[in-house]
Parts: C-alpha cells; sequence; structure tokens
C-alpha cells in the first residue's frame, strides 16, 4: 500500500506531468501514477518528423468512436478515430507539436460563463511560465517567457513554406505571432522542439527532477476509481500486474487522466448522471455478482461525460511541378537519418507542418480577431490512394502542364473549423475499468457546423488563386476521383461540397470539455474554477477535460497551461490550510 500527500492518477499527460512536477517542489510527497509506460521505450515518441508512426504503436490507447450518423460516411463502419496517449506525456508524446495557445477572447468567453480566474490576462502567466522561446523575432516578446522547462522553436519543414506566407501576404494577411495579442494572419509554425526532439511535459518537466526524494512515478498502473468515503476522496484503486490494490492519499486526490480517462473514473466511481450510472449499473450496490471491484453507490448526480468538443478537420490536396516539398523518399534518405542519429540536425527535428493561418470569415458578425478557421500547411505529399490514382487519372487526361507527375509532390492544406455547434458525449460500455468508453462525439449533427463549413472552403479556394502557388505549378486534386462518393453531384456546388465534408471530414483529436468548469451553481459544470468536483471533496480534475469552451487552435498548449495554473492553485490552497492551523496555533 503507498500513502502520499497527493496523488496524480491513470496518465501523467501534458497537464499531469507539470502538476506533479510543480508540486514536489514544495516539500510535500507526489505519487504518479500512469497507465503507459515511459516514451523512452518508443523512439517515434521522440523523433519529430516520423511522429505518426507513434500513433500505431502501444502508446496510443486505439480507442474508436461510435459509428457516427452525419459524418464519417467514408471512414471504415463509419468511426472516427479518438487517439490517446498512453505512455509517459500523454498524447503530448505523440501529436504534431504545434505550439498554439488560442486566441486571447477564447479564456476571457471561459470567464464571462463563470470561470473566474480564467480570462486571458489569468492564463498568460502560466503560458509563459512553461515556455522558453527561442525563436529570435519573440525573445523580446512580452507574450513569451523565457527559462521555463518548455522549448519553443520554429520548425518549418520544407522550402515551400515560403510560398504559403507569400500567398497569405498576397490575400491582404500579415505574418503575426499566432501566440500573441492576435491570431488573425498567417503564423509560422512554433513548436515544442527542444535538441532536435519532441519537448514534453515527460521529458522536459518531470524528466530532469526524477531524482527528487518526494516524487515517485509509478508506470503501468491502471486506475480503477476512486475511492470516496463520506463525501470525501480517500485515495484510488489501481490494477497493476495483475493485482488490484488501494492507494491511499493524506491531502487530495488529482485526476489528470485526459478527456476521456478523467471522466471514465468518475464514472466508475460513482460520479456522473444518475440515469446513465443506473442504466450500466454501476450504482447498483446491492448487486449479487461483485465483479470488477465491487459496485459503488451514486456518489454526486452532475453532467460528467457531457458537452464534449472537438474540432474537425478537411483537407485540400494539391499537386505541383517542384519537388520542393517533404515525401516518403526523402523521409527515409539515409544521408538525413545519419544526419540525426549524430547530430540531432536535418529535416528529422521538424514535425512535418509548415505554418498556420488563421482567418475571419468576412460575414461572421462577431469580433474581426476571433478566428473562424484554421489551415496547417503540412510539407508532406499524400502518396496513397485515393489520392495517387487521382494523379493517375489526372495525367492521362492531360490535366497537368508537365506529363507523369506523381503523388509524390505536393502538399496538402488541413482546413479546420474551430467553432462547432454539435456536441457529444462519454459514456461507460461496462462496469469493466479495463473496457473503453463509448465515445461519441456527434460530429456535424448541427447543421450550422456544415453550411458554415462551406464558406470555410470558398475561403480557401479564394487563397489558392495567387501568384505564389501559381509559380509551382499547384493544381487542386480531387480526392474523390477513385471512389464511389459523391459522384452523382455537380462538382464545385455547394450540395457537392456538403457531401465531401460530410464524407471525408475527420476528427482533430482535439477533445475537450467532458468535466467542464463552470461556477458553483452552473448545471453544465463538473468542477469549479479551483478544479474541485462539485459534491466530492479532496478531489480535483485538472486536463483538458476541464476545458470550459475548446480553444481556437490544437489544444496541446492549452493543456499544459491548465496543469501550471491547477499546480499553483493547488500549492496556493494548502499554503492558505497550513497557514490557517499555524495561527490557530498560535492564538492569533
Amino acid at each position: 500500500m503507498f500513502v502520499a500527500l497527493y496523488l496524480r492518477f491513470f496518465g501523467s499527460g501534458s497537464a499531469g506531468g507539470i502538476i506533479a512536477t510543480r508540486l514536489s517542489e514544495d516539500p510535500v510527497k507526489v505519487l504518479l501514477l500512469e497507465a503507459g509506460g515511459s516514451y523512452l521505450e518508443n523512439e517515434y515518441t521522440r523523433i519529430p518528423l516520423p511522429w505518426k508512426r507513434a500513433l500505431k504503436s502501444k502508446v496510443n490507447w486505439g480507442f474508436y468512436t461510435v459509428p457516427q450518423k452525419y459524418s464519417c460516411f467514408a471512414s471504415k463502419n463509419k468511426k472516427a478515430k479518438a487517439t490517446r496517449g498512453k505512455v509517459l506525456g500523454g498524447t503530448g508524446s505523440m501529436n504534431g507539436m504545434n505550439y498554439v495557445r488560442g486566441s486571447r477572447h477564447d479564456f476571457d468567453q471561459w470567464r464571462n460563463e463563470g470561470c473566474v480566474g480564467w480570462g486571458y490576462d489569468d492564463v498568460l502567466p502560466y503560458f509563459k511560465m512553461s515556455e522558453d522561446i527561442q525563436i529570435p523575432e519573440l525573445m523580446n516578446s512580452s507574450f513569451h517567457g523565457k527559462g521555463g522547462p518548455l522549448v519553443i522553436t520554429e520548425a518549418h519543414t520544407s522550402p515551400i513554406e515560403f510560398l504559403h506566407r507569400s500567398a497569405a501576404i498576397e490575400k491582404g494577411l500579415p505574418v503575426v505571432d499566432c501566440n500573441g495579442y492576435n491570431q488573425i494572419g498567417y503564423c509560422p509554425l512554433q513548436a515544442n522542439i527542444k535538441d532536435g526532439e519532441r519537448c514534453t511535459s515527460a521529458s522536459c518537466f518531470l524528466r530532469p527532477v526524477m531524482s527528487r526524494s518526494n516524487l515517485q512515478v509509478v508506470t503501468n498502473s491502471h486506475v480503477a476509481r476512486v475511492i470516496i468515503r463520506n463525501g470525501t476522496a480517500r485515495g484510488v484503486t489501481v490494477m497493476r500486474n495483475g493485482r488490484t490494490t488501494r492507494v491511499y492519499a493524506k491531502e487530495e486526490v488529482i485526476l489528470s487522466a485526459g478527456v476521456f480517462g478523467s471522466p471514465q473514473i468518475l464514472l466508475l466511481s460513482g460520479i456522473g448522471p444518475k440515469a446513465h450510472l443506473q442504466k450500466v449499473g454501476v450504482n447498483n450496490v446491492h448487486s449479487r455478482k461483485r465483479q470488477y471491484l465491487c459496485e459503488v453507490p451514486l456518489k454526486a448526480d452532475i453532467p460528467v461525460g457531457e458537452g464534449m468538443q472537438d474540432h474537425m478537420q478537411y483537407y485540400f490536396q494539391y499537386s505541383t511541378n517542384t519537388s520542393l516539398n517533404m515525401n516518403q523518399e526523402k523521409a527515409l534518405d539515409q544521408r538525413e537519418i545519419m544526419e540525426y542519429v549524430f547530430y540531432k540536425k536535418g529535416v528529422q527535428t521538424r514535425p512535418g507542418n509548415d505554418g498556420t493561418i488563421f482567418a475571419h470569415l468576412p460575414d461572421n458578425e462577431n469580433d474581426h480577431s476571433y478566428p473562424d478557421l484554421q489551415l496547417s500547411f503540412k510539407a508532406f505529399a499524400n502518396e496513397k490512394d485515393p489520392i495517387k490514382c487521382a494523379v493517375d487519372r489526372m495525367n492521362k487526361r492531360g490535366e497537368f502542364a508537365e506529363q507523369n507527375r506523381t503523388a509524390s509532390i505536393g502538399f496538402a492544406v488541413l482546413i479546420c473549423k474551430l467553432h462547432h455547434k454539435s456536441r457529444g458525449t462519454l459514456r461507460l460500455k461496462s462496469k469493466n475499468p479495463l473496457a473503453p468508453p463509448r465515445i461519441d462525439p456527434n460530429y456535424l449533427s448541427h447543421q450550422d457546423d456544415v453550411d458554415s463549413y462551406m464558406k470555410i472552403l470558398r475561403f480557401v479556394q479564394h487563397l489558392s488563386n495567387n501568384t505564389a502557388w501559381k509559380s509551382i505549378g499547384t493544381t487542386f486534386v480531387r480526392q474523390e476521383e477513385c471512389t464511389s462518393h459523391c459522384k452523382k453531384l455537380t462538382f464545385d456546388t455547394d450540395d457537392y461540397w456538403r457531401c465531401m465534408v460530410r464524407h471525408y471530414a475527420v476528427e482533430s483529436n482535439h477533445q475537450v470539455s467532458t468535466c467542464r468548469m463552470g461556477a458553483d451553481n452552473n448545471t453544465t459544470a463538473v468542477v469549479d474554477p479551483y478544479l474541485r468536483v462539485k459534491g466530492i471533496k479532496r478531489l480535483r480534475v485538472a486536463d483538458s477535460s476541464v476545458m470550459r469552451n475548446i480553444p481556437s487552435a490544437n489544444t496541446n498548449a492549452a493543456t499544459m497551461m491548465i496543469g501550471e495554473k491547477a499546480a499553483d492553485m493547488i500549492k496556493m490552497s494548502r499554503r492558505l490550510k497550513y497557514n490557517s492551523k499555524y495561527g490557530k496555533s498560535l492564538g492569533l
């Protein structure tokens, strides 16, 4: 049996690794439990360029959603992937390393909806606290930090980046720091890469302090549920190496298991919607079948797993007449690999992207400094079917100025709508803690999400008509060319694009808000602005699941900020508690 003052359970992800690091700065015992293993066991969690290979390994939980009713029609069984990291560093050890915080309006909206202390001016210091900016143009920026564990560098992958930048300027979009005051414009890629390797909460926060005597990290430890007695969290039940044990905490229990893990643990602990828990049988305390660590009664009837949000992304593929882009042949070039092995330099140190555009749609009535869309320029050509097949057919029809173009020459634009109205849920499939949760993002269930995508796609078409792209013979490739999807509809009509979006738009894996933060009287909230679970003492959740709404960006940077702010709040709470006790003992 382990005893600790603080416990961090079921994953040392982007928030949890930071929390453990910061809390152990004080003389307090910290036990961190991780369901997966070390990131050092998989080279693809460290080398930037081939990071997608990690997604096909054991460091990925490998979850899938339920079949979707309104989207993913071209996917097998209409299911979307629900990627999450099962490794020290969590999903931050296997994502694309894009470091984008979100718009200042995102966090001000959190504050305006009752999350006191989470406005932009409140959270900016915590972004800066983590950061060690290494981009020369931003070294003196008041929006960036120096000396933190998280190294941020400029990391475009191919020379085509210059053409994307030129195209944006030609269309009236300025070059900006998208982590500065205003996101709108072309943003050169900022990435969390240090000395040629991915920089995460595990590698750059936890690993340098693993020698601390008050910090214990235990891997391959699956947390089944929180032990709650008389409305107070006392510890957790842990499954490890085929054995089940209980671990108790003298002070607080902190869940940072991620957008899927944290709500699943709460539900298994009897915390969640009463109707769902009764249906699954979690709170059937009188059940004769005492399997899966025995049943537990309902502890708190709160909306755990409700209101899940995500971004969807659709991509435009382009063929060019120049081989300036990245492709598989270049990525596997032995000289490049040797340069990385010996010197940690070269293209292997790059994440595969070439910059980002954030833009506001002209007819949108909200603040024009609030982005509606995010475009990510992918340096890699798509060399697989159906793109390969489509390029071959275009060659045969003579649609290129040059003969015999190949799919290995080109680039893609990932088109992300930032503010979806569709909402999803996370539920239990069973009472078995080892069973995956039932994930239903309900993608494109709100018609406005599809209709607004039409405007975004038209924006990209307008952007693509630029002299920079024309200089390399950029030609649009129709990905449905070799499939049966949407071919009965007239190309480039709104109905055609609605069909294509419902078939080919995919998840961004930016899922958030399954344990939403909110004011005490907010019926949609699971935790309060101090991240304390409503109705349960000594229990907090601190990860992407608590986000009030999804940021206008990739979500890893904001998740790390939550880790910094959570640790600071916990430290402050503990000091106030200690000072109060000390003051009373002195008769003050």
